[in-house]
């Protein structure tokens, strides 16, 4: 009985010196993952930007997901050398992140809303015209525009 009495505490009391490197890898699996994200993002920037044509349409919704992708790497990193230094010290408490993902879920819907608005609000801007008449090269006949 007084074996079991010792082992239950023992098991209670856990020294996490000794799971370090458990944690130490999990730790970077979880720095991986962030830059995984932030280099799908980054690439979904870039696709935006040579595949989407030309304007400034275009330029602004890449420019939102290449900055979305920057700052997810920064976070990432600065994450990542926050909890390697809780690991070093030894430190107790929760080491879960709550805030973060549901920031780049939100980032996400707001970027991909963005670049829909954008990319249907095409409405070509046309001068005006003097009489409602314009020549043009075409041909060398006169066109109407009404």
């Amino acid at each position: 009985m007084a074996q079991t009495s010792d082992t239950t505490t023992n098991a209670k009391e856990v020294d996490f010196k000794l799971l370090r490197p458990k944690n130490y890898f999990a730790n970077e699996r979880t720095f991986v993952n962030w830059l995984q994200l932030a280099v799908t993002m980054g690439g979904l920037g870039l696709a935006l930007l040579n595949f989407g044509g030309s304007g400034i349409r275009v330029r602004i919704s890449a420019f939102i997901f290449e900055t979305g992708a920057l700052a997810l790497i920064v976070y990432a990193y600065a994450t990542f050398w926050r909890r390697a230094q809780r690991l070093r010290r030894g430190d107790r408490g929760t080491w879960d992140d709550r805030f973060v993902p549901v920031v780049v879920v939100i980032f996400f819907i707001f970027a991909t809303a963005i670049n829909f608005g954008l990319t249907f609000h095409k409405k070509e801007y046309i001068p005006p015209l003097n009489s409602l008449m314009a020549t043009t090269m075409s041909w060398g006949r006169i066109q109407w525009r009404s």
